[in-house]
């Protein structure tokens, strides 16, 4: 982005592609000079390796000697995963010395749908769908249809 921004403005004041690349090292001498570095949002407070590899053989003991004791031969596995459809950086270019990073967004990075994935302990994979959020009916006939029918889901 500081690259195109960089060439647009060249073009501005009339410098030709020749003139001004704005490659790489032009780049690195600009944040340089101006104190600028590319930072990124952090996690903070993960577990280790360990207390994953413990939580998970405890579940996965769990749900065995519950599929025995209640005769399960089949035994489902679904998940949910966001389906982003507005792409938006999650880098900015901050002064080196600032620790909060804010990211100008709109508001709009949580613009997703919801894609569910099953499958079986045999190995079959179901095929997907997308759940998608829409706003509630204001209409009576509609929203009482959608609790009978639907589950209180709309169409």
């Amino acid at each position: 982005m500081l690259q195109i921004m960089a060439l647009e403005t060249a073009i501005d004041v009339g410098l030709s592609e020749d003139e001004f690349k704005g490659g790489w090292h032009w780049i690195q001498g600009f944040k340089r000079r101006h104190g600028l570095t590319f930072r990124a949002k952090t996690r903070i407070g993960q577990d280790s390796n360990q207390d994953g590899a413990d939580t998970l053989s405890a579940f996965s003991e769990r749900v065995l000697l519950t599929a025995i004791a209640n005769d399960v031969q089949v035994i489902y596995n679904a998940d949910q995963t966001a389906v982003n459809y507005e792409y938006l950086p999650t880098k900015t270019l901050n002064a080196a010395k600032e620790d909060t990073v804010w990211v100008k967004c709109g508001g709009k990075t949580k613009e997703r749908a919801t894609a569910m994935l099953l499958a079986d302990s045999t190995g079959r994979k179901y095929p997907l769908f997308l759940v998608l959020k829409t706003t509630k009916s204001k209409v009576k006939e509609v929203v009482q249809e959608n609790l009978t029918w639907r589950n209180g889901f709309g169409r």
